[in-house]
């Protein structure tokens, strides 16, 4: 039932998609890497993508994007804004475009997500930013 949900939002995302993933078949290519990032399908109105997290993502927002991030594997605190939120599995967060966002993983294994950035990603729209602490 868990991932009723994802087959149901991603499905609406764009009416004639004929794209079909087992998320929980796809693995990490680079466990070596703190952060990896897999992309799953784009066109003009969405990217979706499997992104693996070690240990952190830093402060950094998005001018033109909202992302949406469906929680699939692990544990950690993910910070929106001045807001943290204690996430796991199954757990969905809306970051609105503009909104300063970081992720810090509190669990012994690697965090998996699915993160759909509307509209289209094309790896430019990333601004990192200095957060005082």
């Amino acid at each position: 039932m868990k991932y009723f949900f994802l087959v149901f939002f991603l499905g609406t995302l764009h009416l004639n998609a004929q794209e079909h993933f087992n998320l929980n078949e796809i693995l990490n290519s680079a466990a070596d890497k703190n952060v990896n990032v897999h992309s799953l399908c784009s066109d003009e109105y969405e990217s979706s993508y499997l992104i693996w997290v070690k240990d952190s993502v830093k402060p950094h927002y998005h001018a033109k994007h909202t992302e949406l991030v469906y929680v699939i594997e692990g544990s950690g605190t993910f910070y929106i804004g001045k807001k943290s939120y204690a996430i796991k599995p199954g757990d969905y967060l809306r970051i609105p475009q503009g909104q300063v966002h970081s992720f810090k993983n509190n669990s012994a294994t690697e965090v998996k997500v699915l993160s759909v950035q509307t509209p289209e990603f094309k790896g430019q729209d990333r601004i990192w930013v200095d957060v005082e602490e």
